[in-house]
């Protein structure tokens, strides 16, 4: 995690490349960070929409910069515990209920319930709601896909792995010689998280429950542990995703899980490993579920600028812009029937993101106390992840001291 200080000093050197809000040329400025401002084709997105955004407000100028991803939620919650916000918010979404249950955020129930977003998003909307309001517009809930190298599995028999025992199986037969059957972040990161829990979750348990109990340490949850636990035993030790990704890319690593962004970068694989990168159904018997991003206001922003931001979350959940999403992005768009017939044929695995995405059961906390300090019970999670990929310690005695730190974490 970055330090207070070099936080505040990045941000303060990138403040300098920026506008920031306030006026600019005679316009009001809205003020708009995001680490997708760099970010390919959703960076595309973000441009088509902000081009068509300023068009249609011309005193109102857009100031879309690009901050790391690995810094970013660090940077943003100096800036508002320091009442310095910007006026478009754009999170995590894992991060949005943290946001809101500091009254960081402004309430959209009011506006929302003037257009048809309660009823034509993603059931996984749901993340976005703290005491019955929603703070936001969730902008990605996916299901996780499994990439896999063809050659690699046919090259020791195996079929597309249809189950998680069939996955180990193929993983454990093909690791060896500068090979690895499987793919993961075993380094300590955020993404330890989401590894662990879709494994969990996929397998049909949970590390806990709407109602506010943890189930870290029961018998289902265990074996979800276990599964993960096997999975990174053939995996490379010590890296993060993007030496993950890379490593697949180049014919390194046979299988990982991931959502459906992660198709974009397979065209970046060498010839070679390029034709035999697929995308199928994770193999568990339940869909384990993401959500990637949302877009927020600011809580007490100017009421001039308050309806400026809402025109703008209001134009990017129209159906013109969620059909460009999923044409552009190639990802499955929050909206129903956003697919359309142009976007399949650029890229049929739309079809199959979009079953997952509507299948998914959301590998996040469902309860509003667990979602408000999810900062913790991610570092907690990740922490007994790191335990179960570096220790001898037994899978039973790992997620029982997992189930203690959780239940300590929401009592302090």
């Amino acid at each position: 995690m970055l330090s207070l200080g070099l936080a505040a000093a990045t941000g303060a050197a990138l403040s300098g490349c920026h506008s920031g809000g306030g006026t600019a040329g005679g316009k009001t400025v809205l003020e708009f960070p995001s680490w997708q401002a760099a970010e390919g084709t959703f960076a595309l997105w973000w441009r088509e929409l902000i081009t068509e955004f300023e068009r249609t407000h011309p005193d109102v100028q857009v100031d879309f910069y690009s901050l790391p991803f690995d810094s970013y939620v660090d940077q943003l919650t100096i800036r508002f515990a320091a009442n310095d916000r910007p006026e478009i918010v754009h999170l995590p979404a894992r991060n949005a209920a943290e946001f809101a249950g500091r009254g960081w955020l402004e309430s959209l129930e009011d506006r929302l319930r003037s257009t048809d977003i309660p009823r034509t998003w993603t059931p996984l909307q749901e993340v976005m709601a703290l005491d019955g309001e929603n703070y936001g517009v969730l902008l990605l809930g996916y299901g996780y896909n499994l990439y896999y190298n063809q050659q690699l599995l046919e090259s020791v028999g195996a079929g597309v792995p249809a189950t998680a025992e069939e996955m180990i199986a193929a993983a454990e037969a093909i690791t060896g010689d500068g090979i690895y059957g499987f793919g993961a972040t075993t380094a300590p990161n955020p993404d330890n998280f989401t590894e662990l829990a879709a494994f969990v979750v996929g397998s049909g348990a949970a590390l806990s429950t709407d109602d506010g109990a943890f189930t870290a340490d029961s018998d289902a949850a265990i074996a979800g542990l276990d599964l993960y636990r096997r999975a990174l035993a053939q995996a490379p030790q010590g890296i993060q995703s993007q030496q993950r990704n890379e490593l697949f890319l180049t014919g390194k690593i046979a299988m990982l899980l991931d959502g459906p962004f992660f198709l974009n970068e397979l065209g970046s694989a060498t010839d070679a490993v390029r034709p035999g990168l697929k995308a199928a159904r994770a193999p568990f018997p339940q869909v384990p579920g993401g959500v990637s991003n949302s877009i927020h206001m600011p809580a007490g922003i100017d009421p001039r600028k308050a309806e400026a931001v809402w025109d703008f979350i209001a134009l990017a959940g129209t159906p013109e812009w969620q059909r460009r999403y999923t044409e552009l992005t190639a990802n499955p768009a929050p909206r129903a029937g956003s697919i359309t017939a142009r976007a399949v044929a650029e890229t049929p695995q739309l079809e199959l993101f979009q079953q997952l995405a509507d299948e998914a059961v959301s590998i996040f906390p469902g309860n509003q106390a667990h979602r408000e300090r999810f900062g913790r019970v991610s570092d907690i999670v990740s922490a007994a992840a790191t335990s179960l990929i570096t220790t001898d310690e037994s899978t039973a005695s790992i997620a029982a001291h997992l189930q203690d730190e959780l239940e300590q974490a929401m009592e302090s």
